[in-house]
């Protein structure tokens, strides 16, 4: 069972708070007494305002052709307790739960007034029933007339198929390609599964993870194709306009102490968490930039931002970052939202943020935000209109009729 989450996935390939009910009810105070001295080391402020609610689980924010926002919902799932479920591990091997299906996904577009309509809808959706965790699709990319949309995993088995129900069954693990109203599946999924990881890149607790499990998380234009980041096989593909798959990268695991007692441990330990990349972005460079959660036990200051030239290895662009799940560039500075600056362990108590990294990756501002109460809490996307107005995906593992809705943030003020 894959222990590595991003929103909406399993613990370091894949999710987020609902998951901490392993962890954060016994986690030694000593692994979680360091997040509040792993903020940035300087202040930006700017303003922000709701701009729509209602959201099921929003991901990724992108700016469309016509400068419209349009954001992937992963949706809340379906029925429980029908043939559209399907019985599986559940997070954190707390033993078996069900994964129902259901048709609420959707990518959302949505304009400078904050009108909400639907580009596409109806997309399957899945929930662990035990903790909530939702799964669907995870972002949208526009190239040149072709549109591409990341579905998220879950129940990966070893040949890439998945063992969901419904139109779950044969969309998830997939990036739906589309061009003149016509779509291509791209199995994502198997292409972890016939290209499996080694020990460099799996990390994870101990018998916890699998070479071949599959979450993909990101996707972005790059030159005729797409690039994707595949969180739970911790690498960034190309996706050419005709289906094809190509490796570019590949993110190698971090070292992190676990102290006694914190997961079950009798004596300190180290794990080698699995980077879990996130987001990817074309920089002004032109080289691609990728995002990491940084698995458990998910020390803050343990993510990164990788940049990325094709053809060559992967170098450390900006580090001690916290659970990072998505970047956009503003000019030439960077923006990237953190789920919890305590990491995934710590308390759903702990909020998220939104920090400004400089052009060097070294110059790392937290953005103190008013307008918005207490701030940010698992936000899940960020995204730069061209007149410079920030977008931020909040409450992103929320559905539309929870107490704190998912919605959408508008921020002004950074430039």
């Amino acid at each position: 069972m894959p222990m590595t989450q991003v929103p909406g996935g399993r613990w370091g390939g894949r999710s987020t708070r609902c998951l901490l009910s392993l962890g954060a009810a016994f986690l030694a105070p000593q692994l979680l007494g360091g997040w509040a001295n792993a903020s940035p080391l300087t202040s930006v402020t700017a303003t922000a305002r709701v701009l729509v609610s209602g959201l099921d689980a929003p991901k990724h924010i992108t700016v469309g052709p016509g400068g419209e926002l349009f954001v992937a919902e992963s949706g809340s799932g379906g029925r429980v307790g029908g043939t559209n479920c399907a019985t599986g591990p559940a997070a954190g091997g707390r033993g078996v739960t069900t994964y129902c299906e259901g048709p609420t996904g959707a990518i959302a577009e949505v304009n400078a007034a904050g009108h909400k309509s639907d580009f596409a809808s109806g997309l399957p959706s899945v929930v662990e029933t035990d903790d909530g965790e939702i799964a669907g699709p995870a972002a949208v990319a526009f190239n040149h007339g072709w549109t591409a949309v990341v579905y998220q995993d879950e129940l990966v088995g070893p040949t890439g198929a998945n063992s969901l129900k419904g139109a779950a069954k044969t969309t998830f693990g997939t990036v739906e390609i589309e061009h003149a109203g016509s779509a291509k599946m791209v199995d994502v999924a198997r292409f972890a599964a016939t290209h499996p990881q080694a020990a460099a890149t799996l990390g994870g607790p101990p018998h916890a993870e699998t070479t071949y499990d599959s979450d993909p998380y990101d996707v972005t234009a790059y030159g005729d194709g797409f690039a994707l980041v595949d969180a739970a096989a911790n690498d960034l593909l190309f996706v050419s306009d005709t289906g094809k798959v190509s490796l570019l990268a590949r993110f190698p695991t971090v070292a992190q102490p676990v102290p006694a007692h914190a997961m079950g441990n009798p004596k300190p330990i180290t794990i080698d968490g699995q980077a879990v990349p996130t987001a990817v972005a074309v920089g002004p460079d032109g080289a691609l930039y990728v995002s990491t959660l940084s698995g458990v036990p998910s020390e803050p200051g343990t993510a990164r931002v990788y940049r990325v030239v094709p053809g060559k290895a992967p170098t450390v662009w900006a580090s001690g970052l916290t659970a990072v799940t998505a970047i956009a560039f503003d000019g030439h500075d960077l923006l990237a939202t953190e789920l919890s600056v305590g990491g995934l362990l710590a308390p759903p108590s702990v909020p998220g943020a939104l920090v400004k990294i400089g052009p060097n990756g070294k110059t790392i501002g937290v953005v103190a935000l008013s307008g918005v109460g207490k701030g940010l809490f698992d936000p899940t996307g960020v995204a730069v209109a061209r007149n410079g107005t920030v977008y931020v995906s909040d409450n992103g593992t929320q559905v539309g009729k929870a107490k704190k809705p998912g919605e959408i943030l508008e921020v002004t003020g950074l430039s």
